[in-house]
């Protein structure tokens, strides 16, 4: 069975645990494929892909719960769950959402690979090669 690639690319991707940032995460069905840099995520693309251009927001590892929170113990890495959140600016900014001054804006929540609330910034047509 196939399924359809789903590639965010263009903002910060914060992995969890002491991985470093990305700019990029794609995921088919509910599992990772692929986390790095845009150009990294935008290689495993087989044409069909769906593209949504983060525009700058944040995405970050959902753990359990139905929430997401800052910080958290959750991670995202290859071959894991496609759990994560899209927020609107970056939780780790002094005084922002997360910090500790208010509920984080969330743009979209993914569980299992599919937007379960909100939606995706700036989702792109389906690219052909």
């Amino acid at each position: 069975m196939t399924h359809e690639y789903t590639l965010l690319v263009g903002g910060v991707v914060i992995r969890g645990g002491d991985e470093p940032d990305a700019t990029a995460i794609a995921w088919a069905a509910d599992t990772v494929l692929a986390i790095g840099s845009d150009a990294e995520v935008r290689a495993i693309s087989r044409g069909d892909s769906h593209f949504s251009e983060l525009l700058g927001a944040t995405v970050i590892p959902l753990g359990g719960g139905g929430e997401p929170r800052w910080p958290t113990d959750a991670t995202l890495e290859v071959g894991g769950p496609a759990d994560l959140a899209v927020l609107r600016v970056d939780p780790r900014a002094a005084g922002g959402p997360g910090s500790g001054d208010g509920p984080l804006e969330t743009l979209a929540l993914i569980r299992g690979g599919r937007v379960v609330t909100g939606a995706l910034p700036a989702a792109a047509p389906h690219r052909e090669r």
